[in-house]
């Protein structure tokens, strides 16, 4: 049985472990600019204070499930999307999208899976990070989930 950094696994279903780290940090800047500005810029500080509301909401409410009884994965990003469902025969690729400051210094890192639904592309989000170290770590282990580079598997890709 293997052992992930990024998953829980429940028989044969491996729940996304959300990262209270980068959220922590994010959420402590906002509410450190909120109380700076606070006596200066009273209305701004009250909407950073509500989008830290908004973020950790959104924490507690994200979840990504890979289903290798049902073949499904699930994935619920952001509040205001309902969550998908999506096979893993429809499984394309994944994309790493990567946001950088002054053009070298890495601020935030996106891994999303896309799937190709009846012609059209589709994507969840799986998690960030502050490094790609981080994101590949996940690509990683949700290969390893996925069985993407096993002999039998039809996405099996060379290495």
């Amino acid at each position: 049985m293997n052992s992930y950094q990024f998953y829980k696994q429940e028989g044969n279903q491996y729940i996304f472990k959300n990262q209270p780290v980068f959220v922590t940090v994010l959420c402590l800047i906002f509410l450190i600019i909120a109380g700076v500005i606070f006596n200066n810029a009273r209305t701004v500080s009250l909407i950073i204070i509500a989008v830290v509301a908004l973020i950790v909401i959104n924490f507690f409410t994200k979840k990504l499930i890979i289903d290798m009884d049902r073949k499904t994965i699930t994935g619920k990003h952001t509040i205001f999307v309902a969550a998908r469902t999506y096979n893993l025969k429809d499984f394309t690729n994944f994309y790493v999208l990567s946001t950088k400051y002054m053009g070298f210094i890495t601020t935030n890192v996106v891994l999303s899976i896309y799937f190709e639904v009846d012609g059209k592309e589709k994507y969840l989000t799986i998690g960030q990070a502050l490094t790609q170290k981080g994101i590949q770590k996940m690509v990683n282990e949700t290969e390893d989930i996925m069985k993407i580079n096993d002999q039998n598997n039809e996405h099996n890709r060379s290495l």
